[in-house]
């Protein structure tokens, strides 16, 4: 296989978008469950986490160089089947040597599962914070039950206030105008958010640079969204779009939903775009991957009420011995 520049370990370039086609065949391969082993959820989050790509025998090796979030330098598990534990020793190592603390975050469950079940080296810590939440596509579609009630009205409300709305694919002809809204979305929650915080304190994490980042990563994908093959819809109402949303298949029955932006002055768009994105694109999938809440309440609250059924887990893996040394290098 073609390395496509991939430097071997110990030495690192930036993950770029050419880099997909080199690992799509370890996520055939691996059929993740998580959205960190998507390449495209690694690619738009690239900036923000500097995350940055090496080759360990036929294993890829990913990291974090970055000390401006909670989260700090940290490998991803390494991708691949074999010579696995091979490269997480030599991933721990190298932290060492370079005086970072040796941790590796976003461990799927089935890589803790197969490859730390039986060894006393590595102590693994269950996240709930960044853990994935799984939903039947099913339910998502119908909202049966009591515990939809709730969605059915909201969605009921818009299309009783808002009867000429239109529904259309994202394609190169509409990705303009989603760039335009999303940059709108931007100022409108800055300025509510702003309205609600100190925007001057810095609070890990401060919500001001996640949200300019949340914004930052859906531009990535309007603007490279052919190159990275998704799926997307729109939404118009008197013919301007006023939410979009974009996803993709993680695996043979899960879809991932990597973006739902909507205009929150229209009652009930966000569930109609949900609901309706699920029924027209994934309802040959089995399952809907949300992703995760990240410790915020509110978001947590919201995942919650769709009535999920099962977290993808993710974990935190570190050395057993103590008085690892503290984060203060890069690699």
């Amino acid at each position: 296989m073609n390395n496509n520049g991939i430097p071997e370990f110990p030495a690192f370039r930036a993950l770029e978008l050419r880099d997909r086609a080199y690992l799509l065949p370890y996520s055939r391969q691996l059929q993740p469950e998580i959205s960190d082993r998507c390449f495209t959820n690694l690619f738009i989050w690239q900036e923000f986490y500097n995350i940055r790509i090496s080759r360990f025998a036929d294993s890829v090796c990913l990291f974090s160089d970055t000390d401006t979030t909670p989260e700090k330098e940290f490998f991803f598990p390494p991708l691949g089947r074999s010579h696995v534990l091979e490269s997480l020793d030599a991933c721990f190592e190298l932290m060492r040597r370079r005086n970072i603390r040796p941790v590796m975050r976003r461990a799927a469950e089935k890589f803790v599962l197969t490859y730390l079940g039986d060894q006393d080296r590595y102590v693994v810590h269950e996240d709930l914070d960044i853990s994935d939440y799984i939903y039947r596509s099913e339910d998502l579609i119908s909202l049966g039950g009591r515990r939809y009630h709730g969605q059915r009205n909201f969605i009921k409300r818009f299309k009783q206030n808002y009867p000429q709305y239109c529904v259309e694919f994202l394609h190169h002809g509409n990705l303009e105008e989603c760039l335009r809204f999303n940059d709108e979305w931007l100022e409108r929650r800055l300025l509510a958010l702003t309205q609600k915080i100190d925007i001057h304190a810095d609070p890990p994490p401060d919500p001001v640079v996640f949200l300019k980042a949340e914004v930052e990563t859906a531009r990535k994908i309007l603007l490279n969204f052919a190159e990275l093959e998704l799926t997307g819809l729109t939404v118009r109402i008197d013919g301007e779009i006023r939410a979009f949303t974009v996803g993709e298949k993680l695996n043979k029955q899960t879809a991932l939903i990597h973006i739902e932006k909507a205009d929150h002055a229209y009652l009930g768009l966000s569930q109609c775009l949900s609901q309706t994105f699920c029924e027209q694109v994934w309802a040959d999938c089995a399952y809907i991957n949300r992703m995760e809440d990240l410790g915020i309440e509110s978001l947590r609250k919201a995942k919650l009420a769709l009535g999920p059924h099962c977290l993808a887990k993710k974990y935190t893996i570190t050395l057993k011995e103590a008085g690892n040394p503290p984060s203060s290098g890069s690699v």
